[in-house]
């Protein structure tokens, strides 16, 4: 897959709200994106395809075709709007943005909010792309530190984020709405010193020997 980050734009907000009710439902986290693109105390970032398709799904040449592909993909948004709640979660079945993450900056941290990848493409290093980005966006800034939760549960994603310096410094108590789980607080070393600026160097040097090369643009 040709993946590529960037920062949000207005065209992304259909796709991105779609991945955040994916991703956090029950949750509804409701991030007000539109308001965040002109917040220069946060970034938000997407993971699109380069080559503005999806690579697994490919267009059909028979018109017959088309119409079931369509009436398929129809039933399958309408079963998910079933399932899910909502009066309008439309499937994006050729989406563009693969997904996205979300940091504020607040005083010397840069605090990760949000870090979401479309299900179909997990386990495919979209996170840990995103995930760089932030760090980059955070050095770039000025930060001391990056600090972001984590569902005490998810070992998962605990464990990417320990492979880039995150180490757990506290626990917030009943932290999930949806079933008052705990979250750890996970907080890397000072960014810009030495230990940690070759420990991000060397992971970004390994990356794209497993995935695919770092692409950031504005």
């Amino acid at each position: 897959m040709d993946i590529a980050l960037r920062k949000l734009r207005s065209e992304d907000l259909k796709e991105v709200i779609e991945i955040e009710r994916e991703a956090f439902a029950p949750l509804g986290v409701g991030t007000p994106f539109k308001r965040e693109l002109n917040n220069k105390y946060s970034r938000y970032l997407v993971a699109y395809f380069s080559d503005r398709g999806c690579p697994d799904i490919q267009p059909t040449q028979n018109d017959s075709s088309d119409k079931t592909n369509s009436s398929i993909g129809s039933l399958i948004a309408r079963l998910r709007s079933l399932i899910l709640g909502k009066e309008s979660a439309a499937v994006n079945l050729q989406p563009n943005i693969a997904g996205y993450l979300g940091v504020w900056f607040q005083g010397n941290e840069a605090h990760i909010t949000e870090i979401a990848v479309r299900e179909r493409y997990r386990g495919e290093g979209i996170g840990e792309l995103l995930l760089i980005g932030s760090v980059r966006a955070a050095i770039q800034y000025g930060s001391n530190v990056v600090t972001l939760e984590a569902r005490i549960s998810n070992f998962i994603a605990q464990r990417l984020y320990e492979k880039y310096g995150f180490k757990t410094t506290g626990i917030r108590k009943g932290y999930y709405a949806d079933n008052r789980e705990d979250a750890v607080i996970m907080t890397t070393s000072p960014i810009h010193g030495e230990i940690f600026q070759q420990l991000f160097k060397d992971l970004q040097y390994k990356y794209p020997e497993r995935w695919r090369d770092i692409t950031i643009l504005d």
